[in-house]
């Protein structure tokens, strides 16, 4: 609350806001001011320019003025016998070439104007003329490229291809560059490195190159049946898996490139074909996951089930986690990529929750609700590198059966009886319903009992039976105070002759909850829990359904 600060601390605000306006003011008042002196200084400029204007036509109306009067002066002293040519000769000079004539005033704009375009043409052509560097080895030259970065690549080029050859080839590289006015054609690096080999003395055929990742790997004198060989490979590996695949590529970039060659690096088509399209089948090891089956690993590794059955017949189909499989494998000199789309079940692991529960007796464990692996369907990219899975990709997901955690009760319930001698050999569905106690008075006998009381201590607890709601929380003559509770199943279970309830009308109590204390009142003549059981409203057994001391 502001009245509770100090009177010193709430000046020192006051006056920070003071000054936060004033500083706010001065900076609007002088940006106002600001924007008036540049708007003054422009009007100023715009009025010079207009009156320099001004001026100037000022001048040239005066100056023709004079002119057309020095003229009307001459036609005037002019006599009649003067020839009228010479009179209009005089006069077309005088405007034309005059001293204010049009001539020289043309002549006086337009030479500064044509030296401007002049200076602006060569200044143009200056920047946009290209510059290439000449290259000339062992003093004659060879070409020109456009940079020095093309000569280094075409002397990379020509290192590549000297390198196939067994025999140490080599050629002295004593080149100069000079930058010059591009003129003529500029060569490309390839084209460069052609005209280097062709100048060295070595002998040399014209075909393509053929490249593995910028690597020479050897040269022919016809591409196509390279091509054609690596084409059917794709083909015949597609076939192979039934069309089910998409974007088959090799892993590698093979790429063609036509010049010169060294004669040692040429080679058939149909070897170098051979050597591209080479593979070496044989066999891995492969660690089954925890969800492998034969036909998993089959799918993984782009093979039949028979194959895989073949190579491990001990194995059914159902992998065991972490089982040795040996699965084929083939290792390409150009390894084959390829993506397939296929839909997965990704099964999703429960948690598992431990909670002490007073339903069950203590040191017992039971599972109070069983865990559920949740589902999730999954489409996904996987990608293949010679039959074998190298990666996945999740393109959607969809959650079919979400996971149902575990339950796992640690029982806390002590109620028993106080001697180990009372026993009651019923199903079990009920505890003992109260701290320590023994039984009184049976149901039934003489009497027509309606349920079983249990002597205990007063105010000793009184537990909840079994889960349910509670339908009475109350007072009556014979029962005195009573709790009745509905156990949503036809059974009933109620508690009478307490000293205090706890329990209130309406309210969801768990199997072994306190409900209420022991006491005696109503139609008691001592300290004692009325136990009833109501199965569709009849008063049965209560021992029927209970089981103490009976299993230890």
């Amino acid at each position: 609350m502001l009245t509770d600060l100090p009177v010193s601390l709430l000046a020192k605000i006051g006056r920070c806001g003071e000054a936060a306006v004033i500083l706010l003011l001065r900076c609007a008042a002088f940006a106002l001011k600001a924007c008036y002196r540049l708007f003054r200084e422009l009007v100023r400029l715009l009025a010079a320019l207009l009156m320099l204007g001004f001026e100037q036509l000022r001048g040239f109306a005066a100056g023709e003025a004079e002119s057309a009067k020095e003229i009307r002066a001459m036609y005037r002293k002019q006599s009649p016998e003067s020839s009228r040519v010479s009179l209009w000769l005089h006069i077309i000079g005088r405007l034309l070439i005059g001293k204010r004539g049009m001539i020289r005033t043309l002549l006086r704009y337009l030479i500064p104007v044509t030296c401007c375009m002049l200076l602006f043409t060569a200044v143009r052509r200056e920047m946009r003329q290209e510059y290439a560097v000449a290259v000339t080895v062992d003093g004659k030259a060879v070409g020109t490229v456009a940079s020095e970065a093309d000569y280094i690549a075409a002397e990379a080029i020509v290192r590549k291809r000297l390198s196939y050859s067994a025999d140490d080839v080599d050629i002295p590289l004593n080149r100069s560059l000079q930058l010059e006015k591009a003129e003529g054609r500029i060569l490309t690096a390839g084209e460069l490195a052609d005209q280097l080999l062709q100048n060295a003395d070595i002998e040399l055929f014209e075909g393509w190159g053929v490249y593995v990742n910028d690597e020479f790997v050897g040269a022919v004198e016809d591409k196509h049946p390279v091509e054609a060989a690596l084409v059917r490979v794709l083909s015949a590996y597609s076939d192979r898996m039934h069309g089910e695949i998409d974007n088959i590529h090799f892993a590698d970039t093979v790429s063609y490139e036509w010049g010169n060659y060294l004669t040692g690096s040429r080679v058939s088509p149909q070897a170098l074909a051979n050597k591209l399209t080479h593979v070496e089948h044989g066999t891995r090891t492969y660690t089954a996951g925890r969800l492998d089956t034969v036909y998993s690993i089959a799918e993984r590794f782009s093979a039949t089930v028979d194959e895989i059955r073949r190579l491990n017949p001990d194995v059914e189909d159902a992998v065991p986690y972490a089982h040795r499989m040996t699965v084929p494998s083939e290792k390409r000199y150009l390894p084959i990529v390829f993506t397939r789309i296929i839909k997965a079940t990704e099964f999703l692991d429960f948690e598992t929750e431990r909670y002490e529960t007073a339903a069950l007796p203590q040191g017992t464990e039971e599972v109070l609700v069983r865990g559920v692996q949740g589902e999730r369907e999954q489409k996904l990219l996987v990608t293949y590198t010679d039959g074998a899975e190298t990666s996945r990709k999740v393109m959607s997901s969809s959650l079919v059966v979400r996971p149902v955690d575990e339950e796992i009760g640690i029982g806390t319930y002590t109620a028993m009886p106080w001697s180990y001698d009372t026993k009651i050999d019923g199903n079990g569905r009920y505890p003992w319903p109260v701290d320590g106690g023994k039984i009184t008075s049976l149901f039934g006998g003489e009497r027509n009992h309606g349920g079983l009381d249990i002597g205990a201590a007063e105010y000793a607890e009184i537990y909840a039976a079994d889960d349910g709601t509670v339908m009475l929380s109350t007072w009556e003559d014979s029962y005195g105070y009573f709790v009745l509770i509905d156990h949503g199943d036809g059974f009933e279970t109620l508690y009478a002759h307490c000293v205090e309830l706890i329990a209130q009308p309406g309210q969801k109590v768990r199997k072994g909850e306190p409900i209420a204390l022991v006491g005696n009142t109503g139609d008691s003549t001592g300290p004692h829990l009325h136990f009833e059981v109501r199965v569709d409203g009849v008063r049965v057994n209560p021992t029927q359904y209970m089981r103490v001391n009976m299993d230890d």
